[in-house]
């Protein structure tokens, strides 16, 4: 076996173009089976994700606290705060974006989205 040429086809009832068309038609059974598995997949996460999804909808003058988790010297992440707040909501730009003015106690003027 050392230093040989391999014939792959030696024993082998196929002769090798046989061979690889019936690799080929089995690769994509495969492949077919595995792309029909993840658009399954795929919908049952999108039924799972909008089931438990909400909208959320302020109207101007509420009251927000935005999520900001950047990190600062000193404390540990986990004992930092990631809420800052609250704002009032000023304008909405979109259905995601809204303008917020922070609250007498603050020092400037955000984007919330």
């Amino acid at each position: 076996m050392l230093w040989r040429a391999y014939n792959i086809t030696f024993g082998s009832r196929y002769k090798f173009y046989e061979y690889m068309k019936i690799l080929e038609a089995r690769l994509e059974s495969v492949h077919a089976f595995a792309r029909e598995r993840i658009k399954l997949a795929s919908e049952r996460m999108k039924t799972r994700y909008e089931s438990k999804a909400t909208d959320h909808h302020f109207k101007e003058g509420d009251l927000v606290w935005m999520y900001n988790p950047k990190r600062r010297r000193g404390p540990s992440p986990k004992l930092q705060q990631n809420w800052e707040g609250p704002y009032t909501i000023v304008k909405k730009l979109n259905d995601i974006v809204y303008r917020g003015r922070p609250t007498p106690s603050q020092k400037s003027s955000i984007s919330i989205g």
